[in-house]
């Protein structure tokens, strides 16, 4: 019957725990006398259902991305090259994709501190995506950006987006202790480097102090140990990917908003000072795309080794043992049940 065939499309939008709610209301249904009491009592049902938080976490997500989505295409309009306009737009689909699948694949931790990092990395993504589209019709020939640069930034953002969700998934089981220590050495390591580069003008064409204080930041970890083997080497590899992402905002940043005497004189056969310094800011870029590279590699890791079997009561032990409870008592069967 059509009215038991919506309820059981519906009431797959609970959570796990309040299924056998959703089962009732279906055989309550069920038992009416077809018509208009039969409808009515669907109805409600379903209005009782899509009133729970689960349910319109469920259904909220999926209409925010269709509408970020729909605003997308209308911004892009604004690109003049047909190509580039919809590689964009379709960069843009390829991350709402991942971000989807990630809410069910890759559920979050119930901890505040992956809560947090997944929505400060998911935050950090969305502003270079934002940036990356708002520059692509103005760097470099739009031809060239639809074939290649735009797919690859696409490709590079969708690892990245990726090994955050993995990062802080449910499954991963990584302890507060070492996602927090991961992410705050980042911090620290980009942070240095950058206040270096403002204390010892100019920005130098290339990457190598950069990649050396994320090397240095990865080892800081390990001299840490935030955790077991496979907590430490995690955290390690999150230092890897965030830290070369905030070295390439922060190069970004100071390029495009900098003064002029933290730029260095890449075109000098630029024709007026103002030109080579116009010039200068967009050159600065393109040495430290070598950190969304060393970013990506490093997301790739952390996706492998977050996704890899692991024991659950391990993985659990750790969690609680950082937080100061103790783990769970674990079985191989569901709840107790009366007279079993």
């Amino acid at each position: 019957m059509v009215t038991d065939a919506l309820l059981a499309i519906i009431v797959r939008l609970l959570p796990a725990r309040h299924r056998d709610w959703g089962l009732a209301m279906r055989a309550e249904t069920a038992a009416l006398p077809s018509g208009p009491r039969r409808w009515a009592h669907a109805v409600g049902c379903a209005g009782a259902v899509l009133a729970q938080p689960a349910a319109l976490r469920a259904v909220g997500y999926p209409l925010a991305a269709l509408a970020a989505l729909g605003a997308v295409v209308r911004w892009s309009a604004g690109i003049g090259h047909g190509p580039l306009r919809w590689a964009v737009v379709g960069a843009i689909a390829l991350l709402l994709a991942v971000a989807s699948v990630g809410r069910f694949l890759a559920p979050v931790d119930a901890g505040a501190a992956a809560r947090a990092v997944r929505a400060g990395g998911c935050l950090l993504v969305g502003a270079m995506t934002a940036m990356f589209a708002a520059a692509a019709d103005g760097h470099g020939p739009p031809g060239e950006q639809a074939r290649t640069g735009v797919p690859i930034l696409a490709v590079l953002l969708a690892g990245y987006l990726a090994g955050v969700l993995v990062l802080t998934a449910d499954r991963t089981a990584l302890s507060a202790r070492a996602l927090l220590t991961g992410v705050a050495v980042s911090v620290a390591a980009a942070g240095m480097w950058l206040a270096a580069q403002l204390a010892f003008p100019p920005l130098p064409p290339h990457a190598g102090g950069a990649i050396v204080a994320v090397g240095c930041g990865a080892a800081a970890v390990a001299l840490l140990r935030p955790g077991p083997a496979r907590d430490t080497g995690l955290a390690a590899c999150c230092v890897g990917m965030l830290a070369p992402l905030l070295v390439f905002a922060g190069v970004v940043a100071m390029s495009v908003y900098g003064p002029a005497w933290l730029i260095p004189d890449l075109v000098p056969a630029a024709l007026t000072p103002a030109d080579r310094l116009a010039n200068s800011r967009i050159e600065i870029q393109d040495p430290y795309m070598t950190m969304l590279l060393l970013a990506g590699l490093a997301a790739v890791a952390v996706t492998v080794a977050g996704l890899a079997p692991t024991s659950p009561a391990e993985g659990h032990c750790v969690t609680d043992a950082a937080a100061g409870g103790a783990p769970p008592a674990r079985g191989t069967g569901g709840p107790a049940r009366p007279g079993g």
